[in-house]
């Protein structure tokens, strides 16, 4: 698609002085969330906690951006025209890092923000990312832009940034070393982070600690996530960011619903040592952050938790939350199975994969998502029911818990086959809260050595919608290397770069609960 941002030859623009901003320190700001309420009714206390349980958001997190985005209120845009942030990139690596098996060094910077651009307009195709190198004179993209990001430049071409951009736009610029600390101007207005005295608004210092954090954690889905805060807190409000609307009426109308409806399970959840952990764990994360709640949920799982949620999110939906599944990128399945057009019959014996020989369909090797495949020891099961055409999935993995221990997690998903033969339809009641996701297979080797699997999913209850991606073997290790060009081809028609991937934790298991469950 023809981009809206003027990428092309750079006329001269006015050049406009604004001072390089401070770097920002840590803080504990992160933890400064918006509380739902504070009742005297009972189990008040923990009302206001738990109902922020689940409230997580899409292709990626936020550490606590809902703070921020509850309070910084966008400027006025025109919904209808683009939004114009520019990427300036120096010539050095990322972090993000190729798995270790392909010997490859680390990805540029400019790869990276490049990649962003794509993902970008996925999430809206009015946003316009344009790429540019750090410059060495005036240049007409940066005099248009209404957001800067600077990554990867060194200090001469960060102040020729804040001297060209226009008046109003707001400038990121992390440090051109292996530090978390980087600079921030806020619609034009340079912040001083840490002051005591500076008179810094809670919001700014909130929006501040969460760039921070999704910085500092390194991986893609969090720096896509970074972009979309600050283009809701500094250009225009971004749905999956802000949460702004919704809420069920705003706390009284929050709290009334789950003592309304749900009086019994709060008390139940906020007496019980492990529930009421949960949700105390999950009202340190921040309502956008996956990655954290998924790890507190999975951490303190129990079936009065369940309970709490299904009956809050699910059954009530107190929170008025809603979340579709993502409809970008489009990704097909494969289209031909070892010489001959893929049946739906053929598709399923993929997924079934080496069950019988193995006590597991597939072990998986890697995974895309930040949040949800990145366990160790993930054991896919697919194998079909007792009633006709009933078809199963159960991942089996473990979770280390805060402490360190390692507990085994299990999900059992539903699936139906899609219209197109390698595609499906998944659903699954996670802790109390049904997701609905639709998978494909990107591609399988005619021997079954290895399996790519795109998916897509929402659990609109709790206000999530998500992509990612696992490829699996046998026994969890990379196959041949003749096999790498085609995984990594399997990988791009699904929009992902393999730099983006996580390396699965994976060792012999004997103790791993595999069993098949009934219908």
């Amino acid at each position: 698609t023809a981009s809206h941002h003027p990428c092309g030859p750079r006329p001269s623009a006015a050049a406009r002085a604004h001072p390089v901003v401070v770097v920002a320190r840590d803080s504990n700001s992160s933890r400064s969330r918006r509380s739902l309420a504070a009742s005297s009714s009972a189990g008040s206390d923990a009302d206001s906690n738990s109902s922020r349980s689940r409230r997580s958001l899409a292709a990626s997190s936020s550490a606590g951006s809902d703070a921020a985005a509850a309070t910084l209120s966008s400027p006025a845009s025109d919904p209808t025209g683009p939004v114009r942030v520019v990427a300036v990139v120096g010539d050095g690596r990322s972090h993000f890092g190729f798995p270790e098996v392909l010997g490859r060094e680390r990805a540029t910077w400019r790869e990276v923000m490049r990649h962003l651009s794509d993902l970008l307009r996925w999430t809206d195709a009015r946003y316009d990312l344009c790429v540019i190198d750090a410059p060495d004179g005036e240049d007409a993209r940066l005099a248009a832009a209404q957001l800067v990001l600077v990554v990867g430049a060194p200090d001469s071409a960060r102040a020729l940034v804040n001297l060209q951009v226009p008046p109003g736009c707001s400038v990121v610029a992390f440090a051109d070393d292996a530090s978390d600390s980087f600079d921030l101007r806020l619609r034009g207005d340079d912040l001083l982070f840490g002051d005591l005295f500076g008179g810094l608004a809670r919001a700014e210092a909130a929006l501040a600690e969460s760039v921070r954090e999704l910085w500092r954690r390194k991986n893609f889905d969090d720096l896509l996530f970074l972009l979309l805060l600050l283009i809701d807190a500094c250009v225009e409000p971004v749905p999956r960011v802000s949460m702004t609307a919704g809420g069920g009426g705003g706390s009284l109308g929050l709290i009334w619903c789950m003592l309304t409806n749900c009086r019994e399970e709060v008390v139940a959840c906020v007496t019980d040592p492990e529930c009421k952990a949960a949700l105390d764990c999950l009202t340190g994360c921040g309502l956008n952050d996956q990655v954290c709640s998924y790890q507190c949920i999975v951490s303190h799982e129990s079936p009065l938790f369940e309970r709490f949620s299904q009956c809050v999110l699910q059954r009530h939906n107190c929170m008025k939350n809603a979340a579709e599944v993502p409809a970008e990128p489009v990704v097909e399945p494969m289209a031909e199975f070892r010489g001959q057009p893929l049946t739906h019959e053929a598709a399923e014996e993929i997924l079934i994969g080496w069950l019988g020989k193995e006590r597991h369909s597939w072990k998986v090797v890697t995974g895309q998502n930040a949040a949800y495949d990145i366990f160790p020891n993930q054991h896919q099961i697919f194998y079909r029911g007792k009633r006709k055409r009933s078809f199963w999935y159960d991942p089996v993995f473990q979770a280390r818990k805060f402490d360190g221990e390692l507990v085994w997690r299990r999900r059992h998903y539903r699936v139906r086959r899609g219209k197109v033969p390698g595609t499906f339809y998944f659903s699954v009641l996670d802790n109390g809260v049904i997701s609905n996701e639709f998978w494909r297979i990107a591609d399988a080797a005619d021997d079954l050595t290895w399996t790519v699997l795109y998916y897509a999913g929402a659990a609109s209850a709790a206000g999530q919608a998500y992509t990612g991606a696992v490829f699996a073997t046998r026994d969890g290790q990379w196959p041949a290397e003749s096999e790498f060009a085609r995984v990594e081809a399997a990988h791009a028609k699904c929009g992902i770069k393999l730099w983006e991937l996580f390396e699965v934790e994976n060792y012999p298991c004997p103790d791993a609960p595999l069993g098949l469950l009934d219908d």
